[in-house]
């Protein structure tokens, strides 16, 4: 075999496969970019719902103290209908001694 018999039948494998291992650093590199965007899209609509969450627990929180503040004020104004209602009878009472 000559030498141009050599380079001609080794050549064509060797940089077939040459050939074959850059595209597949190639088609990693495209597959580690595409996992990359889906873990950046995952991180960008994580932080949208932590956001969400902290809206809807501040949210919450105003809700709960809202509530708690209105149960004071029906405690207080029940405290108080009970005083009017003693109030009431005592009235009664003094006015039934002044009618007899």
């Amino acid at each position: 075999m000559t030498t141009y018999e050599w380079i001609t039948t080794f050549l064509g494998p060797a940089c077939g496969l040459i050939g074959w291992f850059a595209g597949r650093r190639i088609r990693r590199n495209e597959t580690i970019k595409a996992l990359q965007t889906t873990i950046d899209m995952l991180v960008d609509k994580n932080r949208e719902l932590y956001d969400e969450i902290l809206r809807l627990r501040q949210e919450n929180d105003a809700q709960r103290d809202a509530g708690i503040k209105r149960d004071t004020e029906i405690f207080v104004l029940r405290d108080e209908n009970v005083k009017l209602g003693n109030q009431i009878s005592e009235l009664k009472h003094q006015i039934e001694k002044l009618t007899q």
